[in-house]
């Protein structure tokens, strides 16, 4: 069976859409969505496309949260372990950074159907 002009054209148009399907689906479109902070029974939400360093104040003093390049992270807390402070950067949603002995909460909300509606382990 030898292959035609055709089947190769055929084939190469198969694998150009497979390619653009998965450049899309694990592109990592960060910078899509909201940071929700929430501290001392307040919310304060931010863009992930406007870079900003803001002090949240909590319990044990100020934590600093920085958006920045489409991510958020804890730049500095006044916890005793600063477990906060080496977690990864959160760009997607769902993800969270928490800081416990100060009562802050820094998470990634989504635009309209990006939201986790549950997670399982």
């Amino acid at each position: 069976m030898k292959l035609r002009t055709f089947d190769y054209i055929a084939i190469a148009l198969c694998l150009l859409v497979i390619a653009g399907f998965s450049v899309y689906a694990y592109s990592g479109r960060s910078g899509s969505g909201d940071v929700v902070i929430d501290a001392s029974g307040v919310q304060w939400i931010y863009p992930l496309s406007t870079d900003r360093r803001e002090a949240i104040n909590g319990p044990l003093g100020d934590t600093i949260v920085v958006i920045k390049a489409g991510k958020a992270f804890v730049e500095d807390s006044p916890c005793p372990d600063k477990l906060c402070v080496h977690m990864p950067a959160i760009s997607k949603p769902g993800q969270w950074i928490a800081c416990l002995p100060n009562r802050v909460f820094v998470r990634v909300r989504g635009t309209s159907g990006q939201e986790i509606d549950d997670l399982s382990y």
